[in-house]
Formats: C-alpha cells, sequence, structure tokens
C-alpha cells in the first residue's frame, strides 16, 4: 500500500492538519492536487435548492481525493470538502502525479485501483438511486452489504447519513425501516440492520 512505502510518501506534502469542521475545498474550488489522508475523516457534501445538505462522499483515513479531478476537462470540486474529525492530510501536484503515473510501478497500481474501486461504487450508488421505490433502494443495498460484510448483520454510522445516500429525507427513511421491520424483513437500531429474510 501507498502509506507504506516510504519512496511513495516522500512525493507528498509535510501533513496538514485540519481541526473538526473545518473546510479543506469549495464547491467549485480548482483541483491543482491530490490528497491523501493519513488521519480523520472529510465529507464532501453539496446543498440542494432548498438547502438540504447531501453528502456525496466520504474519506477516511489511507483514502485519496481528487484523483477524478486532476486530469479533467473540468477539474472542479463537485462539493465543499470538509473534516468531520481532526485531519492529517498530504497533498501531490499534477506534475508529480502524472510523472509516478508514468515512471512507478506502485504508485501506477495504487492509483488505477483507487479509481477503479471509485467508479463501481459510483456505478453501484447510481443503480441504487434508479430504483422506483425506497423499499427496492433499502434492499438492493442491503444484499449487496450481505455479500461484501458476508453477514446478516449490517453496521450502520447513522441514520440521517443513510438518508442523504439514498437522496431521501430522514422521516421518510424511518418509516419505511419501521415499515420493513412490521413485515418482518429486518430487525434494526441505531448501530445496525438484521436481514431477516
Amino acid at each position: 500500500m501507498i502509506y507504506n512505502n516510504k519512496e511513495l510518501m516522500s512525493h507528498f506534502s509535510i501533513k496538514c492538519y485540519y481541526s473538526k469542521g473545518m473546510t479543506v475545498y469549495q464547491e467549485n474550488d480548482l483541483c491543482d492536487r491530490i490528497g491523501f489522508v493519513h488521519t480523520g475523516k472529510l465529507k464532501l457534501t453539496h446543498f440542494t435548492c432548498s438547502g438540504e445538505e447531501r453528502v456525496l462522499a466520504i474519506l477516511n483515513e489511507n483514502d485519496i481525493f481528487g484523483d477524478f479531478l486532476i486530469n479533467s476537462l473540468h477539474p472542479y470540486f463537485p462539493g465543499t470538502l470538509v473534516a468531520i474529525e481532526d485531519t492529517e492530510i498530504s497533498f501531490l501536484d499534477k506534475y508529480s502525479i502524472n510523472s509516478l503515473i508514468k515512471n512507478n510501478d506502485d504508485f501506477r497500481i495504487y492509483y488505477l485501483n483507487q479509481l477503479s474501486e471509485k467508479s463501481l461504487e459510483l456505478n453501484f450508488h447510481n443503480k441504487i438511486l434508479m430504483q422506483c421505490s425506497l423499499r427496492e433502494k433499502i434492499l438492493m443495498w442491503l444484499d449487496h452489504e450481505s455479500i461484501e460484510k458476508k453477514s446478516k448483520i449490517i453496521s450502520i454510522h447513522s441514520k440521517e447519513q443513510l438518508a442523504n445516500y439514498f437522496n431521501v429525507a430522514r422521516p421518510s427513511l424511518s418509516r419505511e425501516l419501521s415499515e420493513m421491520k412490521k413485515n418482518g424483513l429486518i430487525d434494526y437500531d441505531l448501530n445496525c440492520i438484521q436481514i431477516l429474510y
């Protein structure tokens, strides 16, 4: 992995520190470098015309960001990137990225793997959002998570985060989960959903 490779990490900037709540990038800021998250957690958010927050992505330790944008013809952040806990980030400029992609096999494999994984996640999320009903979205997501985790018990961070993922209001999600529980499809608490079907 890149974070265990001292030679690769030497190309990145020194660590930059962001306290919880600090903004790393504003929506529509130019992306002229990628970031590597050493510790902490970030969220990429967008506000709708009605002022509702939509979380586009959560970034965790050892994730990189800006990789989709850096060589794009429109390299501007689609949302605001905010630290949701104290976070350490290192950056790598566009010239260095393209040089490493060309000359360093380890970095090229890591970088392409990151792009591939994010692309698959995005495609799956689009499939979720294309489902006709909220129940169909939930069931598709539960089936996918169950296969990935090899478990019928699926951890959730918060209902608000899950509602954002399904692009619905939190009360709508709570009502549907309650109905699914009554129908014997699931059981749930604050931290997890158990698949019963």
